[in-house]
């Protein structure tokens, strides 16, 4: 697997009509950073997951003071290094808010000519850890599209994008485009 990012145009498109999907942070960006994630195949789409920095309130349970990471679960996979009480973790893939994007629109990301040093590495741990996990977040993305493409009434499968009238803007995308 690899990482892309999607051209700023596709992602102000497509949050017209779902504010939930991800920013490209356009006015806010540092270097060339922008929204980054993996790509899969479902249902004929080319699927971009896309990754997120950790946050307190939702990565992280508190027990007894102790600051612990939140398992896996179907809509967020959490991206950790090591192991037990060393284990870190360095982003999440958010599976919930995954959109369809025309090849088109992808941009690969080489992380060879990422200029800041620590997001350098942080990207390279991000990858790995994609990487070594790739049959797990395809399993988990079918399940989740499935899922919500036959109504279950699960609550995170209710929280997760509509991903057929998504794939439908994407369609409408490619045949403006052409």
């Amino acid at each position: 697997m690899r990482l892309y990012g999607i051209t700023d145009e596709y992602i102000r498109f497509i949050r017209e009509s779902f504010p939930r999907v991800y920013s490209n942070k356009e006015d806010e960006r540092i270097h060339t950073r922008k929204y980054l994630g993996a790509v899969i195949e479902i249902n004929g789409f080319k699927y971009y997951i896309p990754l997120s920095s950790p946050k307190d309130k939702h990565d992280y349970i508190y027990t007894d003071g102790k600051k612990t990471i939140r398992k896996s679960s179907l809509i967020v996979i959490r991206i950790t290094e090591g192991e037990g009480d060393k284990a870190e973790l360095k982003g999440t893939l958010q599976i919930g808010t995954m959109i369809p994007v025309p090849e088109s629109e992808l941009v690969e990301y080489d992380v060879n000519n990422e200029q800041d040093r620590r997001y350098k590495e942080l990207i390279w741990s991000e990858l790995e850890f994609i990487r070594k996990n790739e049959d797990k977040i395809i399993k988990n993305a079918r399940i989740l599209y499935n899922k919500k493409k036959y109504g279950s009434n699960e609550k995170v499968v209710q929280n997760s994008l509509d991903f057929q009238s998504v794939e439908r803007l994407c369609n409408e995308w490619i045949q403006k485009k052409s």
